[in-house]
Formats: structure tokens, C-alpha cells, sequence
């Protein structure tokens, strides 16, 4: 493992652990983004909140597969 891929797998787990705050807080200040708001218009703040969830989680399996050594190429 070199450097490029401890940094991308600290970023992705710093990104999966802001979304993942942001679904539990449910504070409005996390929904300013213009997708997420999107979403929160459209369908409600519950389903926003699933969406950052499931991105937290998603990030959060990317990170800790680029830490185990986990690449595409193989």
C-alpha cells in the first residue's frame, strides 16, 4: 500500500463519517446541498436522510477496502 492509497481511504472514511453524521443529526444546515435538497423536497426529509446513510455506508466500505489492500486492477 503507498501513500495515494492510505490518503484516498482516510478521505473516504472522513466523507463516510460526515454522512453518516449528517443522517443522525438531522440538522438543516446538512441539507443545503442542491441534490440532497432536492430529494428533501421531493420525497421528504426521511428519505434524504436514507440517502445520506446509505452513502455513508457505501464510503465507508470503499475506505476500508482500499485499506485492506482491495483494487480493481487486481
Amino acid at each position: 500500500m503507498n501513500l495515494q492509497d492510505l490518503l484516498m481511504a482516510v478521505v473516504a472514511l472522513l466523507l463516510a463519517s460526515l454522512a453518516l453524521a449528517a443522517a443522525v443529526r438531522n440538522r438543516d444546515c446538512d441539507y443545503r446541498f442542491r441534490k440532497i435538497r432536492w430529494i428533501d423536497q421531493r420525497w421528504g426529509r426521511r428519505t434524504a436522510r436514507l440517502v445520506y446513510a446509505v452513502m455513508g455506508l457505501l464510503l465507508a466500505a470503499l475506505g476500508l477496502a482500499i485499506l485492506c489492500g482491495w483494487s480493481v486492477l487486481g
